[in-house]
This record gives structure tokens, C-alpha cells and sequence, in this order.
């Protein structure tokens, strides 16, 4: 008899871990309270980067005559746009279900309950021998915000905007709220930032987040950072008036609220399964995946970590592996690509110059500034740089952070030397093609080696 894998939650980590528990023989049910794909299908990345694709295309006509190419000042239409999103994000999911279909995995739309060695659906219960929990998290809200006024948004409310805001304020600093900003400002709207810490996207070097910040800056973004929204002096349909801990009055149309996502853990059952949850709502884990209930696997965002799409689905296919193997193999989370997708792009992944000299290593730092790349000044992109950071003793690279054009798609190829355990002078000795972008990773490690012809 086949495995039964009874898996609650559908969006990249549990996906993955349906379809990989079908290829390897499994019975499989997927439960999702929702649709297929998850947030990152339906609220996250896809939708938010079919319309970040489109205030790039946007930003780069209005640069047209730059090009030698004359064309009017473009018009936005936004319930095309938002139309276009759609669309993609129905492709997406269509294809999640087209998949499940083909590996006969079972899928079950409804609220799933753990009992007793079943998850149950709408009084139907689906026996398990083996259980991956995957129910991610949901936007937060902040307790001093009445979340339920209209002007008041998360990243879930700005995908159903109708209209592009005027005025849009932002509270959080972090990866989503700088996206949007990213976003809305090249759309016309006036965007200020609140940030509570000294300054934005805290996961990333101090040096990458001070020359964002002021690329942001030059966009136009208001960007205040040691503040908070203190109290909201009035509610209205159609916006709010917030005052800030120093007195700062923001008259906005929409204020958006970008301060992180909690779990969706509790009240599904599994606090009588033996399963631990943390004071957060996280699930804990082994570096197998494995729970304190040796029959239940947790996976992606639900058990905490970065909060990435490709890390939950890594995660997905290896938790069911490890289940129905006998050899179990462990995670390693040292190399994980991390994207941002404002403009210009940021990527890291691994250590970065301030976080492995606190990690204690002596560090050997190469850099290549984007403004010396001929395909990215030939793409009108100059500004960035690629910067890669190895141990000084022995030569092996650490990891790397990128922001410029294209960054999201060269950090790969770092990820991939490192997964190699690569040293910068081996990774510099690669030919790369010229004239590419990705010149810029070769560069910065020749660089770093004291080799690079143009820039040692």
C-alpha cells in the first residue's frame, strides 16, 4: 500500500511537496483553504512583479529620446495593468492545477482541521502517514490602525486598487514596502516612507541600503527613517491624516502597511498533535523538517526563517523526501538568493561585508561598479554595483550582494559557485561572454584578487 501524504496548504511549499510525494509513489491529498499557488502565486510574487514589469517598461519610454527614439509622454492605464496581472497570475495557477491533475494528486478546497491522524475538510477527514504542514503567513496589521477602513491597505488591498493613489504612505521599510514605493512613485503617486529603524531593508549590507535609499530619494520618495506613525487623527473614505511620534502631520488618500507577515499556525489543530509552536506562531523544526510528531513535517514560511518562495518549495521537496526515504538528508540553508525587486534591483546571497565580519571571518572584499559595464551603460542602466566577499584566509567565497540591472538574475551564478565551494580567484578565472552584464561577477572577483586589468 501506497503512503499516505496529507498535505495543508497550497502555495510553493506545499505544491512542491504534493507533486515530488506523487513522483515518489505516494497517495497524495492537497488542502487549500484558498487557491493554488499560495500567496506567492496570488499576492506576492508574481502579481507584484507583473506590475513592477510594467513601471519599468514605463520608466524606460519616458527615457525614450535618450535612445534617439521620440515618442509622446505616455499614458497610464491602470485597470489595464492590474488587468494584465490577472491574467499572468491565472496562467500561473492554471498551471499548478494542470500539474496536480497529471500526478493524480487529490486536491481539497476547504479549511483543514488536524485530528487524530487526519486532517479534516468540511467533515470529511483524510488520514495521513505522513502530514506536511504549509499554511504560510498573512499580511499584519498594526493594533493602533483599524485595519478595516479603506484607506488602509496591506499588500493584499494594493493588488485591488481601482486607482492609483495620490498620496500613499507607507509604513515599514523593508522589502515589501520598498517595492511598492518603488512601484507607486514611478506611477505619479507622492510616497513617503516610515521606517522605525535607522534605516531601510535591514537585511542587507549598510552600504547597499544607503546608495538605495538615495536612488529612491532622487525618484522622488520622502523617505523618514527613526520614526513612527503614532495615532491616525482622522479616518475618511477617501484617505487619512496620520501624526508621527514628532509631530509630523501626513495627509494621505492610501496608507499601506508593509510591516510583516505572521504565521498561520494556530487554531488548525496541532497544538493537540505534540507539534511545538514558538511565541511567534512558528513552527519548530529539525534540520530535517521534521516536528516533535515524528508524522508531521512543517515547511516554507509557516516555521519561520527567511521568507522566500524558493526556499519553501527547496524545503517542500525535501521534507517529503525525507519522509518517505530512509536516508534522510538535512537541510542547508547557507545558500539561499535573496531578490528585492525595486529599481534598480538588489540580490544576495550568503554573507555580506558587515554581517561576515560579524560572523568573525577576516574578509577580502572585490567590487565592480555597474558605470564601467558596456551592456548596462548600452541599457541605459548605469548605477550599482556587484560586490563579492570571501575569507581572506582561505580564499572561498562567502557570499555577494548586487544592485543594478539585472541583479536578480546574475546572483544565481554566485549561489551556484558557492554551492561548489568555489574560491574568488576560481570564480574570476571563468570566461564570461562578452559584452553581458554578468561580466560585473568576473570583474568584482579579478578585483578582489588584485588581478582585474581595468580595475586593480
Amino acid at each position: 500500500m501506497s503512503a499516505r501524504i496529507v498535505v495543508l496548504g497550497g502555495g510553493p511549499a506545499g505544491d512542491v511537496a504534493a507533486l515530488r510525494a506523487a513522483q515518489l509513489g505516494a497517495e497524495v491529498t492537497l488542502i487549500e483553504r484558498a487557491q493554488l499557488g499560495g500567496t506567492c502565486l496570488n499576492w506576492g510574487c508574481i502579481p507584484t512583479k507583473a506590475l513592477l514589469a510594467s513601471t519599468d517598461l514605463l520608466r524606460k519610454i519616458r527615457r525614450a529620446q535618450e535612445f534617439g527614439i521620440e515618442v509622446d509622454e505616455p499614458r497610464v492605464n491602470f485597470a489595464k495593468m492590474m488587468s494584465r496581472k490577472e491574467d499572468i497570475v491565472a496562467r500561473q495557477r492554471a498551471g499548478v492545477e494542470a500539474a496536480c491533475k497529471r500526478k493524480k494528486v487529490e486536491v481539497v478546497h476547504g479549511q483543514g482541521s488536524v485530528a487524530s491522524e487526519a486532517v479534516v475538510v468540511n467533515g470529511k477527514r483524510f488520514p495521513f502517514d505522513f502530514l506536511i504542514v504549509a499554511t504560510g503567513t498573512e499580511a499584519a496589521g498594526l493594533p493602533m490602525l483599524d485595519m478595516s477602513q479603506p484607506s488602509v491597505i496591506t499588500s493584499n488591498g494594493v493588488l485591488r486598487l481601482e486607482t492609483i493613489p495620490k498620496r500613499l504612505l507607507v509604513i515599514g521599510g523593508g522589502v515589501v514596502g520598498c517595492e511598492f514605493a518603488s512601484l507607486f512613485v514611478a506611477l505619479g503617486s507622492e510616497v513617503t516612507i516610515v521606517e522605525v529603524l535607522p534605516r531601510l531593508l535591514a537585511g542587507i549590507d549598510s552600504r547597499t541600503a544607503a546608495q538605495f535609499q538615495k536612488m529612491l530619494e532622487k525618484e522622488g520618495v520622502t523617505i523618514l527613517t527613526g520614526r513612527t506613525v503614532k495615532e491616525i487623527l482622522q479616518y475618511r473614505r477617501d484617505g487619512l491624516v496620520a501624526a508621527l511620534d514628532d509631530g509630523t502631520k501626513i495627509d494621505a488618500d492610501k496608507l499601506l502597511v508593509s510591516v510583516g507577515r505572521l504565521p498561520q499556525t494556530r487554531d488548525i489543530g496541532l497544538e493537540g498533535t505534540g507539534v511545538k509552536i514558538d511565541n511567534r506562531g512558528y513552527i519548530e523544526t529539525d534540520d530535517y523538517l521534521k516536528t516533535a510528531n515524528p508524522k508531521i513535517y512543517a515547511v516554507g514560511d509557516c516555521r519561520g526563517g527567511l521568507q522566500l518562495a524558493h526556499k519553501a518549495s527547496a524545503e517542500g521537496g525535501r521534507a517529503v523526501e525525507n519522509a518517505l526515504g530512509d536516508k534522510p538528508i538535512a537541510m542547508d540553508w547557507s545558500v539561499i538568493p535573496n531578490c528585492i525587486y525595486t529599481h534598480p534591483e538588489i540580490a544576495s546571497v550568503g554573507l555580506n561585508a558587515d554581517t561576515a565580519k560579524d560572523a568573525g571571518f577576516e574578509v577580502k572584499a572585490g567590487t565592480a561598479r555597474v558605470v564601467g559595464n558596456g551592456k548596462a551603460l548600452a541599457e541605459g542602466e548605469p548605477d550599482g554595483y556587484v560586490q563579492i566577499v570571501a575569507d581572506a584566509k582561505t580564499d572561498r567565497i562567502l557570499g555577494a550582494t548586487i544592485i543594478g540591472i539585472h541583479a536578480v538574475e546574475i546572483i544565481q551564478e554566485i549561489a551556484v559557485a558557492m554551492s561548489d565551494a568555489l574560491t574568488m580567484d576560481e570564480l574570476g578565472a571563468v570566461i564570461h561572454a562578452h559584452p553581458t552584464v554578468s561580466e560585473l561577477v568576473m570583474d568584482s572577483a579579478e578585483q578582489g584578487e588584485g588581478v582585474a586589468p581595468y580595475l586593480s
